[in-house]
Protein backbone atom coordinates (compact mmCIF):
# COMPACT_ATOMS: atom_id res chain seq x y z
CA UNK A 1 0.00 0.00 0.00
CA UNK A 2 1.33 3.43 -1.02
CA UNK A 3 2.20 5.74 1.86
CA UNK A 4 -0.04 8.83 1.63
CA UNK A 5 2.59 11.08 3.23
CA UNK A 6 5.20 10.11 0.66
CA UNK A 7 2.80 10.80 -2.24
CA UNK A 8 2.00 14.23 -0.82
CA UNK A 9 5.66 15.19 -0.53
CA UNK A 10 6.22 14.00 -4.10
CA UNK A 11 3.56 16.40 -5.37
CA UNK A 12 5.01 19.23 -3.30
CA UNK A 13 8.44 18.62 -4.75
CA UNK A 14 7.11 18.58 -8.31
CA UNK A 15 5.27 21.87 -7.71
CA UNK A 16 8.42 23.49 -6.28
CA UNK A 17 10.37 22.47 -9.40
CA UNK A 18 7.70 24.01 -11.68
CA UNK A 19 7.69 27.26 -9.68
CA UNK A 20 11.46 27.42 -9.88
CA UNK A 21 11.38 26.99 -13.66
CA UNK A 22 8.83 29.78 -14.06
CA UNK A 23 10.77 32.12 -11.78
CA UNK A 24 14.00 31.42 -13.61
CA UNK A 25 12.41 31.98 -17.02
CA UNK A 26 10.94 35.27 -15.80
CA UNK A 27 14.23 36.49 -14.42
CA UNK A 28 12.89 36.74 -10.87
CA UNK A 29 15.42 34.52 -9.04
CA UNK A 30 17.73 37.51 -8.69
CA UNK A 31 15.05 39.41 -6.77
CA UNK A 32 14.96 42.23 -9.35
CA UNK A 33 12.85 43.13 -12.37
CA UNK A 34 14.56 42.74 -15.72
CA UNK A 35 16.40 45.94 -16.46
CA UNK A 36 17.36 47.37 -19.84
CA UNK A 37 20.08 45.21 -21.41
CA UNK A 38 19.50 42.10 -19.20
CA UNK A 39 19.12 38.87 -21.07
CA UNK A 40 15.78 37.11 -21.02
CA UNK A 41 17.18 33.93 -22.61
CA UNK A 42 20.60 32.44 -23.15
CA UNK A 43 20.06 30.81 -26.51
CA UNK A 44 20.43 32.93 -29.65
CA UNK A 45 17.42 33.65 -31.83
CA UNK A 46 17.38 33.54 -35.63
CA UNK A 47 18.31 36.83 -37.25
CA UNK A 48 15.04 38.61 -38.15
CA UNK A 49 14.50 39.77 -41.69
CA UNK A 50 13.17 43.12 -40.56
CA UNK A 51 14.11 45.17 -37.53
CA UNK A 52 13.17 48.38 -35.79
CA UNK A 53 14.83 50.59 -33.23
CA UNK A 54 13.45 51.36 -29.78
CA UNK A 55 12.65 55.07 -29.74
CA UNK A 56 12.43 57.53 -26.90
CA UNK A 57 9.47 59.91 -26.86
CA UNK A 58 8.42 62.78 -24.65
CA UNK A 59 4.74 62.46 -23.91
CA UNK A 60 2.42 64.95 -22.26
CA UNK A 61 0.78 63.61 -19.13
CA UNK A 62 -2.92 64.26 -18.69
CA UNK A 63 -5.21 64.29 -15.72
CA UNK A 64 -8.90 63.64 -16.31
CA UNK A 65 -11.41 66.13 -14.93
CA UNK A 66 -14.92 64.68 -14.86
CA UNK A 67 -17.83 66.83 -15.91
CA UNK A 68 -21.34 67.00 -17.29
CA UNK A 69 -22.50 67.94 -20.77
CA UNK A 70 -24.69 71.04 -20.83
CA UNK A 71 -26.35 72.98 -23.62
CA UNK A 72 -24.91 76.44 -24.22
CA UNK A 73 -28.44 77.66 -25.03
CA UNK A 74 -30.98 76.67 -22.41
CA UNK A 75 -34.16 78.74 -22.05
CA UNK A 76 -36.66 78.56 -19.20
CA UNK A 77 -40.02 79.35 -20.79
CA UNK A 78 -42.22 81.30 -18.37
CA UNK A 79 -45.56 83.11 -18.46
CA UNK A 80 -45.71 86.92 -18.39
CA UNK A 81 -49.19 87.21 -16.92
CA UNK A 82 -51.37 85.26 -14.49
CA UNK A 83 -53.83 82.95 -16.24
CA UNK A 84 -55.06 79.38 -16.28
CA UNK A 85 -53.30 76.98 -18.66
CA UNK A 86 -55.68 75.69 -21.33
CA UNK A 87 -53.32 73.49 -23.37
CA UNK A 88 -49.71 72.33 -23.37
CA UNK A 89 -48.86 71.47 -26.97
CA UNK A 90 -45.57 69.58 -26.43
CA UNK A 91 -44.05 66.81 -24.35
CA UNK A 92 -40.59 66.41 -22.84
CA UNK A 93 -38.30 65.37 -25.67
CA UNK A 94 -40.36 67.08 -28.40
CA UNK A 95 -38.35 68.85 -31.09
CA UNK A 96 -39.56 72.42 -31.57
CA UNK A 97 -38.92 75.28 -33.96
CA UNK A 98 -38.58 78.93 -33.01
CA UNK A 99 -42.05 80.51 -32.97
CA UNK A 100 -43.93 77.22 -32.53
CA UNK A 101 -46.85 77.33 -30.07
CA UNK A 102 -45.93 75.62 -26.80
CA UNK A 103 -48.60 76.66 -24.26
CA UNK A 104 -52.01 78.30 -24.58
CA UNK A 105 -53.34 80.30 -21.63
CA UNK A 106 -56.95 81.29 -21.00
CA UNK A 107 -57.41 84.49 -23.04
CA UNK A 108 -61.14 85.20 -22.71
CA UNK A 109 -60.70 88.21 -20.40
CA UNK A 110 -57.90 89.54 -22.58
CA UNK A 111 -60.05 89.31 -25.71
CA UNK A 112 -62.84 91.17 -23.89
CA UNK A 113 -60.39 93.94 -22.97
CA UNK A 114 -59.31 94.25 -26.59
CA UNK A 115 -62.95 94.53 -27.66
CA UNK A 116 -63.61 97.20 -25.01
CA UNK A 117 -60.56 99.17 -26.11
CA UNK A 118 -61.67 99.03 -29.73
CA UNK A 119 -65.17 100.20 -28.77
CA UNK A 120 -63.64 103.10 -26.86
CA UNK A 121 -61.62 103.95 -29.94
CA UNK A 122 -64.79 104.03 -32.03
CA UNK A 123 -66.37 106.38 -29.48
CA UNK A 124 -63.27 108.60 -29.59
CA UNK A 125 -63.49 108.81 -33.37
CA UNK A 126 -67.13 109.89 -33.09
CA UNK A 127 -66.14 112.52 -30.52
CA UNK A 128 -63.50 113.86 -32.90
CA UNK A 129 -66.11 114.13 -35.64
CA UNK A 130 -68.49 116.07 -33.35
CA UNK A 131 -65.74 118.36 -32.06
CA UNK A 132 -64.55 119.01 -35.61
CA UNK A 133 -68.08 119.98 -36.68
CA UNK A 134 -68.48 122.35 -33.71
CA UNK A 135 -65.11 123.90 -34.52
CA UNK A 136 -66.14 124.48 -38.12
CA UNK A 137 -69.27 126.28 -36.95
CA UNK A 138 -67.25 128.36 -34.46
CA UNK A 139 -64.75 129.26 -37.18
CA UNK A 140 -67.61 130.43 -39.42
CA UNK A 141 -69.13 132.58 -36.67
CA UNK A 142 -65.70 133.99 -35.85
CA UNK A 143 -65.22 134.95 -39.48
CA UNK A 144 -68.58 136.71 -39.54
CA UNK A 145 -67.83 138.51 -36.27
CA UNK A 146 -64.48 139.64 -37.61
CA UNK A 147 -66.12 141.06 -40.76
CA UNK A 148 -68.77 142.81 -38.65
CA UNK A 149 -66.10 144.40 -36.48
CA UNK A 150 -64.15 145.64 -39.48
CA UNK A 151 -67.34 147.09 -40.99
CA UNK A 152 -68.27 148.84 -37.74
CA UNK A 153 -64.79 150.29 -37.44
CA UNK A 154 -64.98 151.69 -40.99
CA UNK A 155 -68.40 153.18 -40.44
CA UNK A 156 -67.30 154.67 -37.14
CA UNK A 157 -64.37 156.30 -38.90
CA UNK A 158 -66.84 157.78 -41.42
CA UNK A 159 -69.10 158.80 -38.53
CA UNK A 160 -71.80 156.60 -40.02
CA UNK A 161 -71.92 154.34 -36.91
CA UNK A 162 -72.09 154.99 -33.22
CA UNK A 163 -69.70 153.99 -30.46
CA UNK A 164 -72.32 151.61 -29.16
CA UNK A 165 -72.45 149.76 -32.52
CA UNK A 166 -68.67 149.46 -32.55
CA UNK A 167 -68.64 148.08 -29.03
CA UNK A 168 -71.33 145.54 -29.95
CA UNK A 169 -69.31 144.37 -32.97
CA UNK A 170 -66.21 144.08 -30.78
CA UNK A 171 -68.09 142.04 -28.20
CA UNK A 172 -69.43 139.72 -30.90
CA UNK A 173 -65.91 139.21 -32.23
CA UNK A 174 -64.56 138.36 -28.77
CA UNK A 175 -67.36 135.87 -28.16
CA UNK A 176 -66.75 134.19 -31.51
CA UNK A 177 -63.00 133.97 -30.82
CA UNK A 178 -63.69 132.37 -27.43
CA UNK A 179 -66.01 129.87 -29.11
CA UNK A 180 -63.25 128.96 -31.57
CA UNK A 181 -60.79 128.42 -28.72
CA UNK A 182 -63.31 126.24 -26.93
CA UNK A 183 -63.93 124.23 -30.11
CA UNK A 184 -60.17 123.77 -30.63
CA UNK A 185 -59.86 122.50 -27.07
CA UNK A 186 -62.71 120.09 -27.70
CA UNK A 187 -61.02 118.79 -30.84
CA UNK A 188 -57.72 118.40 -28.97
CA UNK A 189 -59.50 116.55 -26.18
CA UNK A 190 -61.20 114.25 -28.68
CA UNK A 191 -57.84 113.51 -30.34
CA UNK A 192 -56.27 112.77 -26.98
CA UNK A 193 -59.12 110.41 -26.18
CA UNK A 194 -58.52 108.62 -29.47
CA UNK A 195 -54.78 108.29 -28.63
CA UNK A 196 -55.65 106.81 -25.25
CA UNK A 197 -58.05 104.39 -26.90
CA UNK A 198 -55.39 103.36 -29.46
CA UNK A 199 -52.86 102.86 -26.67
CA UNK A 200 -55.38 100.75 -24.75
CA UNK A 201 -55.91 98.62 -27.85
CA UNK A 202 -52.14 98.19 -28.26
CA UNK A 203 -51.65 97.18 -24.64
CA UNK A 204 -54.62 94.83 -24.68
CA UNK A 205 -53.36 93.15 -27.86
CA UNK A 206 -49.87 92.75 -26.36
CA UNK A 207 -51.38 91.14 -23.27
CA UNK A 208 -53.46 88.90 -25.51
CA UNK A 209 -50.29 87.87 -27.34
CA UNK A 210 -48.75 86.80 -24.03
CA UNK A 211 -51.55 84.25 -23.66
CA UNK A 212 -50.01 82.21 -26.48
CA UNK A 213 -46.47 81.12 -25.54
CA UNK A 214 -44.09 80.30 -28.40
CA UNK A 215 -40.76 78.46 -28.62
CA UNK A 216 -37.91 80.99 -28.26
CA UNK A 217 -35.34 78.88 -30.18
CA UNK A 218 -35.01 75.80 -32.33
CA UNK A 219 -34.35 72.93 -29.96
CA UNK A 220 -35.77 70.19 -27.78
CA UNK A 221 -38.12 70.36 -24.80
CA UNK A 222 -35.94 69.21 -21.90
CA UNK A 223 -38.56 69.57 -19.16
CA UNK A 224 -42.34 69.95 -19.00
CA UNK A 225 -43.30 71.32 -15.60
CA UNK A 226 -47.03 72.08 -15.98
CA UNK A 227 -50.26 70.51 -17.18
CA UNK A 228 -53.53 71.86 -18.53
CA UNK A 229 -55.53 73.38 -15.69
CA UNK A 230 -52.50 74.61 -13.76
CA UNK A 231 -52.18 78.30 -13.00
CA UNK A 232 -49.40 80.26 -14.66
CA UNK A 233 -47.99 83.46 -13.23
CA UNK A 234 -45.12 85.76 -14.14
CA UNK A 235 -41.77 84.10 -13.48
CA UNK A 236 -43.08 80.55 -13.15
CA UNK A 237 -41.16 78.19 -15.46
CA UNK A 238 -43.51 76.17 -17.61
CA UNK A 239 -41.06 74.40 -19.93
CA UNK A 240 -37.30 74.22 -20.45
CA UNK A 241 -36.10 74.30 -24.06
CA UNK A 242 -32.48 73.69 -25.01
CA UNK A 243 -30.39 73.54 -28.17
CA UNK A 244 -28.93 70.00 -28.39
CA UNK A 245 -26.43 71.00 -31.08
CA UNK A 246 -24.69 73.69 -29.03
CA UNK A 247 -22.93 71.80 -26.24
CA UNK A 248 -20.15 72.21 -23.71
CA UNK A 249 -18.62 70.16 -20.91
CA UNK A 250 -18.67 71.72 -17.45
CA UNK A 251 -15.85 70.01 -15.55
CA UNK A 252 -14.35 70.43 -12.08
CA UNK A 253 -10.54 70.83 -12.16
CA UNK A 254 -8.07 70.72 -9.25
CA UNK A 255 -6.97 74.22 -8.27
CA UNK A 256 -3.31 73.19 -8.56
CA UNK A 257 -3.81 72.87 -12.32
CA UNK A 258 -5.23 76.38 -12.72
CA UNK A 259 -1.93 77.81 -13.98
CA UNK A 260 -1.88 75.31 -16.86
CA UNK A 261 -5.20 76.43 -18.36
CA UNK A 262 -6.48 79.56 -20.07
CA UNK A 263 -9.45 80.49 -22.25
CA UNK A 264 -8.95 79.34 -25.83
CA UNK A 265 -6.86 76.25 -25.02
CA UNK A 266 -7.61 73.20 -27.16
CA UNK A 267 -8.21 70.03 -25.11
CA UNK A 268 -9.91 66.66 -25.58
CA UNK A 269 -13.18 65.36 -24.17
CA UNK A 270 -13.81 61.61 -23.88
CA UNK A 271 -17.25 60.01 -23.57
CA UNK A 272 -16.82 56.56 -22.06
CA UNK A 273 -20.37 55.39 -22.80
CA UNK A 274 -19.83 56.04 -26.52
CA UNK A 275 -16.11 55.12 -26.55
CA UNK A 276 -15.48 58.34 -28.50
CA UNK A 277 -13.59 61.56 -28.00
CA UNK A 278 -13.78 65.01 -29.54
CA UNK A 279 -11.69 68.17 -29.51
CA UNK A 280 -12.89 70.98 -27.24
CA UNK A 281 -11.97 74.62 -26.66
CA UNK A 282 -12.00 76.28 -23.24
CA UNK A 283 -14.61 79.02 -23.40
CA UNK A 284 -14.75 80.01 -19.72
CA UNK A 285 -12.83 79.43 -16.51
CA UNK A 286 -14.90 80.49 -13.53
CA UNK A 287 -12.84 82.66 -11.19
CA UNK A 288 -14.08 81.23 -7.89
CA UNK A 289 -12.80 78.00 -6.31
CA UNK A 290 -15.04 75.64 -4.36
CA UNK A 291 -13.56 75.72 -0.83
CA UNK A 292 -14.82 72.23 -0.05
CA UNK A 293 -13.52 70.32 -3.08
CA UNK A 294 -10.66 72.75 -3.90
CA UNK A 295 -11.70 72.70 -7.54
CA UNK A 296 -12.78 75.30 -10.06
CA UNK A 297 -15.16 74.98 -13.01
CA UNK A 298 -13.94 74.89 -16.60
CA UNK A 299 -16.40 75.15 -19.49
CA UNK A 300 -15.14 73.61 -22.72
CA UNK A 301 -17.18 73.91 -25.91
CA UNK A 302 -17.13 71.21 -28.60
CA UNK A 303 -18.78 70.42 -31.91
CA UNK A 304 -21.90 68.29 -31.88
CA UNK A 305 -21.12 64.55 -31.76
CA UNK A 306 -23.65 61.84 -32.60
CA UNK A 307 -25.06 60.31 -29.42
CA UNK A 308 -23.86 63.04 -27.07
CA UNK A 309 -26.72 64.61 -25.12
CA UNK A 310 -27.01 67.16 -22.32
CA UNK A 311 -26.57 65.52 -18.94
CA UNK A 312 -24.08 62.90 -20.13
CA UNK A 313 -20.79 62.17 -18.35
CA UNK A 314 -17.52 63.25 -19.95
CA UNK A 315 -13.83 63.47 -19.09
CA UNK A 316 -11.72 66.53 -19.93
CA UNK A 317 -8.01 65.75 -20.41
CA UNK A 318 -5.96 68.39 -18.57
CA UNK A 319 -2.20 68.71 -19.33
CA UNK A 320 -0.29 67.77 -16.16
CA UNK A 321 3.38 67.66 -17.17
CA UNK A 322 5.59 65.47 -19.38
CA UNK A 323 7.51 62.18 -19.17
CA UNK A 324 9.97 60.26 -21.35
CA UNK A 325 9.16 56.76 -22.55
CA UNK A 326 10.57 54.04 -24.78
CA UNK A 327 8.38 52.65 -27.57
CA UNK A 328 8.62 49.83 -30.11
CA UNK A 329 6.26 48.58 -32.82
CA UNK A 330 3.54 46.23 -31.60
CA UNK A 331 4.87 43.61 -34.06
CA UNK A 332 8.11 43.41 -32.10
CA UNK A 333 6.34 42.02 -29.03
CA UNK A 334 5.73 38.31 -28.56
CA UNK A 335 2.97 37.31 -26.16
CA UNK A 336 2.94 33.93 -24.39
CA UNK A 337 0.36 33.78 -21.66
CA UNK A 338 1.10 36.63 -19.27
CA UNK A 339 4.69 36.98 -20.48
CA UNK A 340 5.83 39.60 -23.01
CA UNK A 341 9.17 39.45 -24.78
CA UNK A 342 11.14 40.99 -27.65
CA UNK A 343 14.12 39.79 -29.68
CA UNK A 344 17.03 42.21 -29.12
CA UNK A 345 20.39 42.50 -30.88
CA UNK A 346 23.22 42.22 -28.33
CA UNK A 347 26.91 41.83 -29.14
CA UNK A 348 26.14 40.70 -32.69
CA UNK A 349 23.58 38.11 -31.59
CA UNK A 350 19.83 38.17 -31.25
CA UNK A 351 18.49 37.27 -27.81
CA UNK A 352 14.96 37.07 -26.51
CA UNK A 353 14.33 39.35 -23.55
CA UNK A 354 11.32 39.67 -21.25
CA UNK A 355 9.79 43.14 -21.09
CA UNK A 356 7.07 44.95 -19.21
CA UNK A 357 4.64 46.90 -21.39
CA UNK A 358 2.69 50.07 -20.74
CA UNK A 359 0.33 52.10 -22.89
CA UNK A 360 -0.53 51.21 -26.51
CA UNK A 361 -0.78 54.00 -29.08
CA UNK A 362 -2.94 54.53 -32.14
CA UNK A 363 0.10 54.57 -34.46
CA UNK A 364 0.82 50.87 -33.79
CA UNK A 365 3.53 51.34 -31.16
CA UNK A 366 3.60 50.26 -27.53
CA UNK A 367 5.42 51.63 -24.49
CA UNK A 368 8.10 49.48 -22.86
CA UNK A 369 8.33 50.12 -19.13
CA UNK A 370 11.29 47.84 -18.43
CA UNK A 371 13.56 45.37 -20.19
CA UNK A 372 14.59 47.56 -23.11
CA UNK A 373 16.62 50.75 -23.55
CA UNK A 374 16.36 53.60 -26.01
CA UNK A 375 18.33 52.92 -29.21
CA UNK A 376 18.38 49.10 -28.95
CA UNK A 377 17.37 47.22 -32.12
CA UNK A 378 14.53 44.72 -31.98
CA UNK A 379 13.26 42.21 -34.48
CA UNK A 380 9.77 42.25 -35.96
CA UNK A 381 7.57 39.17 -35.91
CA UNK A 382 7.31 36.91 -38.93
CA UNK A 383 3.65 37.85 -39.40
CA UNK A 384 4.61 41.51 -40.02
CA UNK A 385 7.09 40.48 -42.70
CA UNK A 386 4.48 38.96 -44.99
Amino acid sequence: MVNKGSALWSWVGLLAVLVGVVLYAGGFLSGERIAAGDRGSVESEPTPQRTAQAEQLTRTLHEDAVGTVRSRRTVAVAAQLPAAIVRVEVQAGSAVSAGQVLVQLDDRDLKAKVAQAKQASIGAEAGIARATQVKAQADARAAQASSARERAAKLLAEKAATIEQMEAAEAGHLAATAAVAEANAAVAGANAERERAQQAIHEAEIALGFATIHAPIDGVVAERLVEAGDLAWPGRTLLVVLDPTSLRLEARVRESLSSRLKAGDELRVTFDTLDQHVGARIAEILPSVDPRSRTFEVRAEFESLAGVRPGMFGRLAIPAGERSLVVVPQDAVRRVGQLRSVVVEHAGQWKRRLVTLGESFDDGRVEVLSGLAHGERVGLSAESQR
